[in-house]
C-alpha cells in the first residue's frame, strides 16, 4: 500500500517546506549530490544478513541493489555528527539526477525568498508553479531514524520493487544540510524476493494525529518495537518515530523545537539528546519493526512532524 501524495497546490506549507529542506540541500554542490559524495558500496552483514548502510561525514555507503519484500537494514553512524536516512521511492522513469535537476530551480528560489524574509505562502507558490509534475508522485518508504555518532539501529520493513533515493538532511553546525554535502545515494529494489519475515515484537507504538500511543512496558534490555502507521496527514511528509535518550540537563522542552528544521538551530548538530535510531515515514497501514536496547534513564519517542502538536512520548526506564 502506497500513499499517493497530494498535488502541491493542496499541500500544507509546513509539509512542503520540510521537503524543501531536502531538495534545496541536494541543489547545493550538485555534482557531489548526484554521485552521493565519496561513497562506496556496502554489502550485507555477514553476521546477521542485514543490509548494511553506513553514514560518514558526509556520505552514505549502501549496496547498489537489494531484493524486494521484507528486508532488514542495519544503519551504522561512523561519522562525528548525528545522521539518518530517508528512503524516497522515485516515480517510474525518474532518476536521482532528475530529482536534483527538476527541483533545483524552484527549491533554490523558494529558499532564497524565505531567507530574505518572504512568506511561506509565497514560497509555496514558487514550488507549486515550478516543480515538475512527477514530484507529487514521490513516496516516502521508511528508512533509519536519527542516530548519534557511534551508534547503530536495526529495523525491518517491507519494500516494493522500484528505484529509490537514500538521503540525510540533518544540518551541520553551519546550518548546511547533509544532503548538500553528499549524503544522497541511489538504490534499486529488484523484483527478486528477499524471503524475509517480520520479527516478533514485544512493544507496540502507534502513530496518528492523536499522538504516539505505546503498548507494553519499556524495561531495561533489548526490545523489538512494532511501529504502526495508523494514518498519515495529507502532504509531502508524514509521521515518523525517533528514540532520544535525554542526558543530564537535557529536556523534552528543548527537544521539541529542535525537531523542526524551520526553527533557528532546528535539526542542526549538536543535537540536544542522544538519538538511538528509529524509523522514518511509511504509508498509512504499514508496520515497521525496530530493535532498541534500553538502559536505565530518561527517554522520549518523538516524531519530526507534529512534535509540537503532541507527537512526543517521554518515558523512564528503571
Amino acid at each position: 500500500m502506497t500513499r499517493t501524495r497530494a498535488r502541491l497546490p493542496a499541500i500544507s506549507l509546513s509539509a512542503t517546506l520540510v521537503a524543501l529542506l531536502s531538495l534545496q540541500a541536494a541543489c547545493g554542490p550538485a555534482d557531489r549530490a548526484a554521485s552521493g559524495g565519496e561513497q562506496a558500496s556496502a554489502s550485507a552483514s555477514p553476521t546477521d544478513g542485514a543490509i548494511q548502510v553506513v553514514a560518514r561525514d558526509y556520505a552514505l555507503e549502501a549496496p547498489d541493489s537489494i531484493a524486494s519484500g521484507w528486508v532488514t537494514f542495519r544503519f551504522e553512524n561512523q561519522g562525528k555528527e548525528t545522521h539518518f536516512f530517508v528512503l524516497h521511492q522515485l516515480p517510474e522513469g525518474i532518476t536521482m539526477q532528475d530529482y536534483i535537476d527538476g527541483a533545483a530551480g524552484p527549491f533554490g528560489k523558494a529558499m532564497e525568498l524565505l531567507q530574505k524574509g518572504g512568506t511561506k505562502a509565497e514560497a509555496g507558490k514558487i514550488l507549486a508553479e515550478g516543480l515538475p509534475s512527477w514530484f507529487a508522485d514521490l513516496h516516502e518508504m521508511g528508512g533509519a531514524g536519527l542516530t548519534a555518532p557511534g551508534h547503530s539501529v536495526r529495523f525491518s520493513e517491507r519494500l516494493p520493487a522500484g528505484h529509490y533515493l537514500l538521503e540525510c538532511y540533518v544540518k551541520n553546525a553551519d546550518g548546511t544540510f547533509h544532503s548538500g554535502l553528499g549524503m544522497l545515494r541511489a538504490l534499486t529494489v529488484t523484483d527478486a524476493q528477499a524471503g524475509g519475515e517480520p520479527p516478533s515484537a514485544d512493544l507496540d507504538v502507534t502513530l496518528s494525529s492523536q499522538g504516539i500511543a505505546v503498548r507494553g512496558t519499556p524495561t531495561a534490555g533489548e526490545h523489538v518495537v512494532a511501529v504502526h502507521y495508523r494514518e498519515q496527514p495529507a502532504g509531502l511528509v508524514g509521521y515518523d518515530l525517533h528514540l532520544a535518550r535525554l542526558g543530564e540537563g537535557q529536556t523534552v522542552e528543548q527537544l521539541v523545537p529542535w525537531m523542526d528544521w524551520m526553527n533557528v538551530g532546528g535539526l542542526e548538530v549538536p543535537a540536544p539528546a542522544t538519538f538511538l535510531g528509529g524509523v522514518q515515514e511509511m504509508p498509512a497501514g504499514h508496520t515497521t519493526y525496530v530493535h532498541v536496547t534500553l538502559t536505565p534513564g530518561s527517554y522520549a519517542w518523538i516524531s519530526e512532524l507534529g512534535a509540537d502538536q503532541g507527537l512526543v512520548h517521554p518515558f523512564t526506564v528503571e
